[in-house]
């Protein structure tokens, strides 16, 4: 029983091969081309041929291929929606898989993706887990939900996408139409645009470095922690999860970026004996920036098919 395990993204499609014991046995990253759905399609080809090869396999030897992709999916037909970043609106990713592949091909939206690899990375050491939020900052924001197991996607498909919350009614545009939405203030670009203000060029993981001796980035950095604290706060509040586990590639800073933020926990909780039991620093994982939840979660969404 071969799996493969697709994460698409606006910059890179990432290909995961499984064995039957779940053990890798191979794995490719292309630059994503997708200036149209042809050139997709070709990026998608390539690295799906370099993987079979790297892992000494044929199509025929596959038994399910699991995809994480932003947008809408229809969980029916297997057609994408408003993909923005990869400019593929109700394109039939099901079907187009399948004239390689003779065999189940699954579909979830990115987050929710990540969210089920974070779940079945936490399962390793915590066996009877069955409520997660997976909270990724990255290019975006958004949570992914596993609740008693298996993902909750919502009436829409839409659950999670807390980035898209507005937190400051006159604060910066966002893509999705309103102004002072969370993904704004937390998201990557948002906080290299923040601090372009006094740090030209930098990274948002460059602002955390800068933090431990430059005043404005570490007020930079205490107005994003709070942000994505409060943004926790909501997440266990409302779906009541014994974990919230944060990714994405804002996240690889590691110790500079979790500590702020469970400070900024404790300030919250302070005053409310509910908060703390529920905001408690060990209710709060950081993946290893080594992990990549999308693409593992992506392989494992054939044993977690409705």
């Amino acid at each position: 029983m071969i799996r493969l395990g697709l994460d698409i993204g606006g910059t890179k499609i990432a290909a995961l091969a499984l064995n039957g014991q779940q053990r890798p046995l191979a794995q490719v990253a292309y630059p994503t081309q997708a200036a149209t759905p042809q050139a997709f399609q070709q990026t998608l080809s390539a690295a799906l041929s370099d993987l079979l090869q790297q892992a000494g396999i044929t199509t025929a030897d596959v038994t399910a291929v699991g995809v994480g992709i932003p947008g809408q999916v229809n969980q029916q037909t297997g057609r994408i929606y408003q993909a923005v970043n990869l400019n593929l609106d109700d394109y039939p990713f099901r079907a187009v898989l399948q004239e390689q592949f003779d065999c189940p091909v699954y579909l979830e939206n990115d987050v929710a993706a990540a969210a089920l690899g974070a779940y079945c990375y936490l399962q390793q050491s915590a066996p009877k887990l069955a409520h997660i939020a997976y909270l990724g900052i990255g290019t975006g924001i958004a949570a992914g939900l596993i609740i008693n197991g298996r993902i909750h996607r919502g009436a829409r498909g839409m659950a999670g996408e807390i980035g898209h919350v507005i937190v400051e009614p006159d604060g910066a545009a966002c893509k999705c139409g309103a102004r002072g939405c969370l993904e704004t203030i937390v998201a990557g670009p948002a906080i290299a645009r923040q601090a372009a203000q006094f740090l030209s060029g930098a990274t948002a993981e460059e602002l955390y470095v800068a933090a431990r001796q430059l005043p404005a980035a570490q007020a930079l950095v205490e107005r994003v922690s709070a942000h994505l604290a409060q943004a926790i706060h909501w997440l266990m509040m409302a779906y009541d999860v014994e974990k919230i586990v944060l990714g994405g590639g804002v996240s690889h800073t590691g110790a500079p970026f979790l500590d702020p933020i469970l400070a900024a926990l404790a300030r919250l909780s302070t005053a409310s004996p509910l908060a703390q039991t529920m905001l408690a620093a060990d209710n709060v994982v950081l993946l290893p920036p080594t992990y990549n939840p999308g693409l593992w979660g992506a392989a494992y969404l054939a044993e977690f098919a409705d």
